[in-house]
């Protein structure tokens, strides 16, 4: 559809070399509507491993699949352009290694110090063994409760290395005047807990290469289908898809020419009740107009306004749509009903014709 709008300013009379130069200006403005018929979509192919050749030889081994299921599946792909390459070595924890199960025993025991002169030596043996704590019951004062705490890869040895312990305890003990029988065991327990082992936690380097590629498809109905098809190979999308249109050069060409046409009928008309006559162009120009739409995209039943990229080329007001793409996943994606609006191309002309 052509609407054309015309905008007239009458011109003025200047002096150019000693002589009068009457002008006239005439604005002529030309707009197509024009459904999009092919759609450009970002792809990323992205491998890692720790040896350069075999990332780079998933990589490309990816794509190849990529573009075989395209041609099996019979899908209309205009071009395939690589915009960038390239590769980057990153570091990372191998946690393959890293953890391990460490058990830990706790015994508990009670000792009676009756001779008050032995508390000191009681204390000064609790630091020199490692023991966690010391305290004196609340209502008896002469009964003193310690804890022994060990730790082992292996649980015998936990349990072992804490009764060692108490064992050397009991005997330092009885060296000090305190009989074995006024110390005892009342509690112990062991318990299994996964942790870090930072000795054997290695770094490891892995190279990492990106693919990112631009397709042009031909046919827009069969978005869902190219995506499926990327995301089976490993390949996501990148930012968002962009509507477009094949023949958009020609449709310029056919909007300005219209335009500058336009002005001309004009120029023509307003001097025909005059004596004067049209005459040759002075300067030609273009100013620029839009008009703001977005395009809707109907997912789960939710509309979403979608921002717009605007690219002006040589005047011409030229709308692109974009539609938020979904990245790769390896849940089931929802079909999403890709529907582009109608693109509104707008060309305005001025003309700064001589009259005779």
């Amino acid at each position: 559809m052509k609407k054309f709008i015309l905008v007239l300013a009458l011109g003025f009379s200047v002096f150019l070399a000693g002589e009068p130069i009457r002008k006239l200006s005439v604005t002529g403005n030309a707009e197509k509507e024009v459904m999009p018929d092919i759609a450009k979509i970002s792809f990323r192919v992205y491998t890692k491993n720790e040896n350069l050749k075999k990332a780079g030889q998933e990589n490309s081994k990816n794509m190849e699949n990529f573009k075989n299921e395209l041609k099996k599946r019979n899908i209309p792909v205009t071009a395939i352009e690589t915009y960038n390459y390239y590769t980057q070595k990153s570091t990372e924890r191998d946690t393959a290694e890293s953890k391990k199960t460490e058990y830990y025993t706790t015994l508990y025991f009670a000792v009676k110090v009756t001779d008050l002169t032995k508390i000191p030596d009681l204390i000064s043996l609790s630091e020199s063994n490692k023991i966690k704590s010391l305290k004196s019951d609340s209502l008896d004062k002469s009964i003193y409760y310690g804890e022994i705490n060990r730790n082992s890869s292996q649980k015998s040895s936990a349990i072992s290395d804490t009764f060692k312990v108490y064992d050397s305890i009991k005997s330092q003990l009885a060296r000090l005047g305190i009989s074995g029988s006024n110390i005892s065991v009342y509690s112990y327990s062991t318990t299994s807990r996964e942790v870090t082992d930072n000795k054997s936690v290695k770094n490891k380097e892995y190279h990492n290469i990106y693919n990112d590629f631009v397709l042009e498809l031909k046919d827009i109905s069969r978005i869902n289908d190219v995506i499926k098809i990327a995301e089976d190979n490993k390949i996501s999308v990148q930012g968002n898809i962009a509507f477009d249109i094949s023949n958009k050069d020609q449709i310029e060409s056919e909007l300005y020419n219209a335009a500058y046409e336009q002005t001309k009928t004009k120029a023509v008309s307003i001097l025909k009740s005059s004596e004067m006559k049209l005459g040759d162009p002075l300067v030609v120009s273009e100013s620029i107009s839009y008009q703001n739409q977005a395009i809707q995209e109907d997912y789960n039943y939710t509309k979403q306004i979608n921002a717009k990229n605007l690219d002006v080329r040589g005047g011409m007001d030229m709308e692109y749509r974009q539609v938020p793409a979904m990245t790769a996943t390896t849940e089931a994606r929802p079909q999403i009903d890709y529907k582009p609006q109608v693109m509104k191309l707008t060309q305005n002309v001025s003309v700064l014709y001589e009259i005779k």
